[in-house]
């Protein structure tokens, strides 16, 4: 089906992709996850690298 700007929903459809839409929206995304985690040790490391001074390393 091509679902264009002109396209008219009928209740039918628009309940359909309205359930599909909420039955993804907590159905598990793990690479999602592993990119979350990735992303917020990036954040700490950068931000403990910015904390820390050259003379506290030596």
């Amino acid at each position: 089906m091509k679902i264009t700007n002109t396209t008219r929903l009928t209740d039918n459809l628009e309940r359909e992709l309205l359930a599909h839409a909420m039955e993804e929206q907590f159905r598990p995304h793990p690479l999602r996850a592993v990119g979350k985690i990735f992303n917020g040790l990036v954040k700490f490391t950068s931000s403990a690298r910015a904390k820390t001074s050259m003379s506290q390393m030596i």
